[in-house]
């Protein structure tokens, strides 16, 4: 979350889902535009026991995501 939070915008959402005894979290930065690369964020999800990670960005701004299992 602190690299959408960094991308400057008023509000950061959290999205949370499981499936398969799996959970997705995704954080969601709302400022449009194209961010600047976090290199760091996902090694860092990586070391906390994430199955896959990635960060792309969007229209409604930047996204992180992870899958981690349960």
């Amino acid at each position: 979350m602190r690299t959408a939070v960094a991308d400057g915008g008023r509000r950061v959402s959290v999205h949370l889902a499981d499936q398969d005894r799996q959970a997705l979290i995704v954080a969601l930065s709302h400022l449009p535009g194209l961010a600047a690369e976090d290199t760091a964020v996902l090694p860092e999800l990586t070391g906390l026991g994430a199955v896959t990670c990635g960060t792309d960005t969007a229209e409604d701004g930047r996204r992180v995501w992870a899958v981690l299992d349960l």
